[in-house]
């Protein structure tokens, strides 16, 4: 089963940003040495539990401090920027570390409250569609094709490209994903398993009416889920405690101002609403002892018809962090 880590880069109760930065870059070379696919961080803005409000910083930190595996966005929420500064920056990137650099391309608005500055002063919305379009231009250096940019190129000139990727929820997504001939990043944030194979399926089907024959194109799906495990059940639970409240808190507007410890999580008594709102969330979760969460993971890849499994190791604790992408890669390998 093929492996990968997707970072939010949790900022601990008692911990900073630079602490935080430090230790994802810790995790990563970790997932390096284990074997992992590619590490990925997140695009969160205004989340002040988190430190991957710009994921382009936080990937070249780590593609400085590791050598061999794929550095990613997870994503890039494409329609706030230009695609042409976008192109610039990955560019760099991958002319300083070539064939390791990752864009997975979303669409997600944000919160309103930084939907509105990200994209002030624009005067039509961003139609992703095209942009992607305008990506890959500005990747090839093509000079040749129609674009109402047709002599613009975007330095510096390399010789590889990053790889893009589509991230996505819907049928709508899977089918531009498709369309584009570009791998399919699916998140499991609760949602019914019909529906998620509905959307799964929406792709294969569309790639292959897209690029019927196309011995150079293949469909390729990444499931997205939170992972929680450990050496003892006890700590299995006390972790899933913190992460329950993270996720709870996250959506409101007071948002936590870090990641919060066992012992905050613990102490939280909870209403019936938030009690719910925990079950609920059970649902997004893979958790259990080593073997256990394996199992369940080999069973998601079946069952949904997936090329590899991204893991959000998304736990309290920078211990705890590399203790579970230690366990998951020693139980699936």
């Amino acid at each position: 089963m093929k492996l990968s880590l997707l970072d939010y880069v949790p900022i601990f109760e008692g911990r900073s940003a630079q602490e935080a930065f430090n230790h994802s870059v810790e995790l990563a070379q970790t997932a390096e040495q284990l074997g992992y696919e590619r590490y990925w961080v997140a695009e969160h803005h205004h989340v002040p539990s988190v430190a991957s409000s710009a994921p382009e910083m936080v990937m070249m930190m780590l593609l400085e401090q590791t050598s061999s595996i794929r550095i990613g966005s997870g994503g890039v929420m494409l329609p706030h920027y230009s695609s042409y500064k976008v192109a610039e920056q990955f560019k760099i990137m991958e002319a300083r570390h070539p064939y390791r650099v990752d864009m997975a391309i979303g669409r997600s608005p944000s919160f309103k409250n930084v939907n509105e500055p990200l994209n002030e002063f624009k005067t039509q919305q961003a139609d992703l569609d095209q942009q992607i379009d305008d990506l890959n231009k500005y990747f090839t250096d093509d000079t040749q094709s129609p674009h109402r940019f047709m002599s613009l190129t975007a330095t510096p000139f390399i010789q590889s490209t990053p790889l893009m990727y589509v991230l996505g929820m819907s049928e709508r997504s899977a089918e531009l994903a498709a369309q584009k001939g570009l791998p399919f990043v699916v998140a499991r944030m609760g949602q019914a398993p019909t529906q998620l194979n509905k959307v799964i399926q929406h792709y294969r089907r569309c790639f292959e009416d897209y690029h019927p024959s196309n011995a150079a194109k293949h469909p390729y799906v990444i499931m997205a889920t939170f992972v929680v495990t450990a050496d003892n059940e006890e700590m299995v639970g006390n972790l899933l405690d913190a992460l329950h409240l993270w996720l709870m808190r996250i959506n409101y507007l007071k948002q936590p101002q870090n990641y919060p410890s066992i012992e905050t999580a613990q102490q939280r008594r909870y209403s019936q609403r938030e009690l719910e709102k925990i079950t609920k969330d059970k649902k997004r979760i893979i958790s259990g002892l080593p073997e256990d969460v394996a199992q369940q993971l080999s069973t998601l890849q079946k069952d949904y018809d997936v090329d590899e499994i991204m893991i959000l190791p998304h736990i309290f604790g920078e211990e705890n962090r590399l203790n579970l992408v230690k366990l998951v890669a020693n139980a699936i390998h």
